[in-house]
């Protein structure tokens, strides 16, 4: 599944929504991270968690590139929702939904599960 899903994808679209994704894992609690959290899960699921497009301000040129980019192809031609590409990317039987349901969590974002709802940690990347 990982290889067809991949295959809708050019090497700079993948590469910006790792870009974004390695954002959230490595600067979590920043403001760039915390924006990059906030547009990818609302990409996950804009109903529950909505993104104000002001967060793109935090960006330095070159995430706000990547994000522009992802925006573009999950708008134009989306092929699989956010996370099912991820997992497709990284193809470590880990879920991203779950991670981005623990990200909704630890921001407190309306919308989030419940604590006692919150995915097992050893589905999470």
């Amino acid at each position: 599944m990982s290889a067809g899903v991949l295959a809708h994808y050019s090497p700079g679209q993948i590469a910006a929504i790792q870009r974004l994704y390695e954002l959230v894992r490595r600067h979590n609690g920043t403001s760039g991270g915390n924006s990059a959290a906030k547009l990818l899960l609302g990409l996950y699921n804009g109903y529950r968690f909505p993104f104000d497009l002001t967060n793109l301000r935090s960006f330095d040129p070159g995430n706000f590139e990547a994000a522009m980019t992802v925006i573009r192809m999950d708008a134009v031609r989306c092929y699989c929702e956010v996370h099912v590409l991820l997992d497709a990317i990284y193809a470590d039987g880990k879920s991203t939904g779950c991670e981005f349901e623990t990200w909704a969590y630890n921001q407190r974002m309306k919308g989030r599960c419940s604590k006692d709802n919150l995915p097992d940690a050893r589905r999470i990347r």
